[in-house]
């Protein structure tokens, strides 16, 4: 990898965790807006720049969540098969990072599902959340890269 590809993907990596902490401050805002809706809190501790979420109600807030993680996810998976591209300038690697998130993103969204259509939502969720945890940080795009690297070597 050159010089300028190490730059590069130094660059997306750094994009990648930074976009982490901006979608953590999003949702953490937004859930606490919820609470605040919900109970009638006079305490509100939503951030000033986060102030006209209280514009909407609590099942406005709930389901603003559901694109959000799905335009999260669509976000940290172009940065990982950017990195992947520019790392390993492969287009089956590149086409098997896109294939996994999109991958886990499913099997997050059918957990959540069965627990929903089961009327035990509670059951299911911590699995559904864990899933699309994976693919809204680092640790998805660590995977494959190690992954590609030992295929790479054998």
């Amino acid at each position: 990898m050159s010089n300028r590809s190490k730059f590069i993907v130094t660059g997306i990596v750094i994009l990648f965790i930074l976009t982490g902490f901006f979608r953590e401050f999003v949702f953490l805002n937004i859930n606490e807006q919820m609470r605040v809706t919900y109970y009638h809190s006079p305490d509100p501790h939503v951030a000033p720049s986060m102030q006209w979420l209280s514009a909407f109600d609590y099942a406005t807030l709930y389901y603003l969540k559901w694109p959000l993680t799905l335009a999260f996810a669509a976000v940290f998976a172009t940065y990982a098969a950017l990195t992947v591209r520019l790392m390993f300038r492969d287009k089956l690697y590149v086409r098997v990072t896109w294939l996994a998130y999109a991958g886990v993103f499913t099997l997050s969204f059918v957990f959540f599902g069965i627990g929903l259509l089961s009327g035990s939502r509670e059951a299911t969720y911590d699995i559904a959340r864990f899933l699309a945890g994976i693919i809204e940080t680092p640790a998805m795009l660590v995977v494959l890269v190690s992954s590609f690297l030992i295929m790479r070597r054998s």
